[in-house]
């Protein structure tokens, strides 16, 4: 099966298990008892996992889309955690992170993109100002370069340490940017309780910190860095490209 044909099914399932009213039930203290045990009986969470162990063998490339879909969906149960421990990758944890804030930037431009053209101000939506424009335009930038970092950290193979802190620092740089501007567009609404643009952006705040935010992974490339004979470029070439 292609991983294409993984993604469809595993999106639908986390659309069924996880509308909005679900998520913010279990952020209250529900403990998801029946969407773990439909996740845990779909056998997505041993997509990593061998053949022989009876998983699907996926490559870190094939995954990724996966874990980009938990972010979309902000699901709040520790799948794409489960699906690396199972496999023996926890170091790959800033990866998972990384793609969690690509998926949820994504649904986060797309919001604020319906917002701004469905919005009217003085007789017309406010996605026509120019301001408004060049605010999703550089968002949407941002989104693109989050979810290409994490493509190209998980695009050879297992991913090296220098990747994923490639990938977790773009991410982490992007995700406040992505929020900020997200909520400077759609005003006093997003912020309140009852919208569900606060589920994401939030997210995005809290995946940025989890297992280190933009500095950590900023100093560790740039030790990895003066610590080779060879120049930045060359650096860059060899170990990311």
């Amino acid at each position: 099966m292609e991983a294409n044909e993984f993604l469809e099914p595993f999106e639908r399932m986390l659309a069924e298990l996880f509308p909005p009213a679900r998520v913010r039930a279990i952020e209250a203290g529900d403990p998801g008892t029946a969407e773990w045990a439909a996740v845990e009986q779909s056998g997505f969470l041993d997509a990593l996992g061998s053949e022989d162990a009876g998983g699907a063998a996926l490559a870190p490339g094939e995954v990724l889309p996966l874990f980009m879909a938990l972010g979309r969906h902000a699901a709040p149960l520790p799948v794409g955690e489960t699906m690396l421990a199972r496999a023996g990758h926890r170091n790959a944890l800033p990866l998972l992170r990384a793609a969690q804030i690509a998926g949820a930037a994504e649904r986060v431009l797309a919001m604020s993109v319906t917002y701004a053209n469905e919005r009217t101000q003085f007789g017309k939506p406010i996605g026509r100002q120019q301001a408004v424009q060049q605010q999703l335009a550089v968002m949407a930038e941002d989104v693109v370069a989050t979810r290409l970092a994490a493509q190209l950290a998980a695009g050879r193979g297992w991913p090296s340490p220098e990747s994923i802190a490639a990938a977790k620092s773009v991410a982490s740089a992007a995700a406040a940017r992505i929020a900020n501007t997200a909520h400077a567009v759609h005003g006093a609404i997003g912020i309140s309780a009852e919208y569900d643009l606060q589920l994401y952006t939030r997210r995005l705040h809290q995946w940025r910190l989890d297992h280190g935010a933009e500095t950590l992974w900023n100093r560790r490339l740039g030790a990895a860095v003066l610590g080779r004979d060879a120049t930045a470029l060359d650096w860059i070439r060899n170990e990311l490209f």
